[in-house]
């Protein structure tokens, strides 16, 4: 074989190789742009999506109780506009950017894929108010007491409108069908609580899933904030641990430990504040690696939730939200007093302080307003 041949022959055993690794190569950058067009394409109708949402309105009648009566009945005050209220002699305007969504963890035995009977649908025991501002750029959260005793609407077995009636806000969630119904019930609920204030979605996970969310970060470490070494000897207050499994469940969840303080629900709301924060952070870790760590998240929760939002919806707010600003200093439970009732713990919630975290993070000062 001459030379001219030999050469021609080893020139032509490397092409299908070439072409192998060409093929390959090109394999992956159409994935990669597939997925990458998927992701766009879904944040893009998101946020279409969303601006559609805030065209929810405050609900005027019940957001004047934030005003002070007085004030407005002098000649001196101002006409008050669409969206504003008048607070020691100073006009506050409502930011019509923000949006609200109201995040619940809901305990029932049997989950919540299938519908239940009005009254048997469980109790919505973890109540998490989110308040998306994007003009501060920022995330606030306001916890919310189950124990808060509040007008509930109750419904028969049939569904059929009974009346209302004083309760704990978490049994408002029963009295619907244990999903779709039993979340809007808890949305007006939490809504009324807060003067009317528009709440723009909802979503509801069922306790068990808590594990999931906690294992695809890589769990989650928290300082113990209360004495647990009745469930786990070393779990003493003070103590750094790295929850995962079901662990993560107890840690936000439990409060029998304590069944003899008055309050419990209170200590338990503060480390559901605790855990939510350093959980953020570990998702925005995820996220920062992998784009699509949301849907994939999404996907592996939707038979333990139900949710107003779409899935366009929930990637338009995890890619936005990443640069803003999310902190424990921005999570803020509601003043009370926790007193017991004929049978079970009640929580009355402090009015005026109530307004006055309502005005802080729904409402805007205007310059040059101020009578007093």
């Amino acid at each position: 074989m001459s030379n001219k041949e030999e050469g021609s022959v080893k020139k032509s055993g490397k092409n299908p190789i070439i072409r192998r690794f060409f093929i390959v190569g090109l394999i992956v950058c159409c994935t990669v742009l597939l997925v990458s067009g998927t992701y766009m394409l879904l944040h893009s109708l998101g946020k279409n999506s969303l601006s559609r949402h805030a065209e929810k309105t405050i609900n005027e009648e019940l957001s004047r109780q934030l005003s002070d009566t007085v004030i407005q009945e002098e000649k001196s005050a101002p006409e008050l506009q669409e969206g504003q209220i008048l607070v020691e002699g100073q006009v506050y305007q409502y930011n019509q950017d923000i949006l609200t969504f109201l995040f619940m963890g809901v305990d029932s035995r049997n989950g919540i894929s299938k519908e239940k009977t009005p009254g048997e649908a469980g109790q919505a025991d973890a109540l998490l108010l989110v308040v998306i501002n994007p003009r501060r750029q920022a995330v606030d959260v306001v916890a919310v007491n189950r124990d808060t005793m509040v007008d509930i609407e109750i419904y028969d077995t049939a569904g059929v409108y009974i009346g209302d009636e004083r309760g704990q806000i978490t049994l408002q969630y029963a009295y619907g069908n244990g999903r779709e119904k039993s979340c809007e019930l808890m949305e007006q609920a939490v809504s009324n609580l807060f003067f009317g204030i528009p709440i723009h979605g909802y979503g509801a996970l069922d306790m068990d899933s808590i594990s999931t969310l906690n294992d695809a970060v890589g769990g989650v470490e928290v300082t113990i904030l209360d004495d647990m070494t009745e469930y786990r000897k070393d779990w003493v207050e003070g103590a750094k641990v790295l929850l995962s499994g079901r662990d993560a469940l107890f840690y936000i969840r439990q409060r029998e430990f304590q069944s003899k303080e008055l309050g419990s629900n209170i200590r338990r709301v503060e480390r559901q504040k605790q855990y939510l924060t350093l959980y953020v952070e570990k998702l925005k870790t995820k996220i920062k690696k992998d784009i699509t760590f949301p849907l994939t998240l999404y996907s592996s929760l939707e038979k333990h939730m139900v949710t107003s939002l779409t899935m366009n919806e929930i990637t338009y707010l995890a890619g936005s939200l990443m640069g803003y600003d999310f902190s424990m200093e921005h999570t803020v439970s509601i003043p009370g007093e926790s007193v017991m009732g004929e049978t079970n713990e009640e929580f009355y919630v402090d009015d005026g302080a109530l307004k006055q975290i309502v005005i802080d993070l729904f409402y805007e000062k205007i310059d040059g307003t101020d009578i007093g």
